[in-house]
């Protein structure tokens, strides 16, 4: 599916500056049909690890919450570069 494809490479984007075995284990959620849980937790790593993304990174974030069909709420909007 495109959407968990997408997912899969956010969150190996992150890789170099979250804990790899974190990202394995949020991604992990996908292989269990819950493709919303596993980007929920790589936004959430995102903002309680205080990473920052590019603007390019989070273009990707919003498409995946488009593709996903999610509200833009404050887990997304927290983590915008540009805020």
């Amino acid at each position: 599916m495109l959407v968990n494809n997408c997912i899969k490479e956010f969150g190996n984007l992150l890789k170099d500056r979250i804990d790899p075995e974190l990202i394995d284990y949020a991604l992990d959620y996908i292989n269990h049909s819950e493709n919303v849980l596993a980007f929920e937790t790589l936004c959430d790593h995102i903002a309680d690890f205080d990473v920052k993304i590019s603007e390019d990174e989070y273009n990707k974030v919003l498409h995946i919450v488009d593709l996903l069909g999610l509200d833009l709420d404050n887990r997304f909007l927290y983590i915008n570069p540009n805020k």
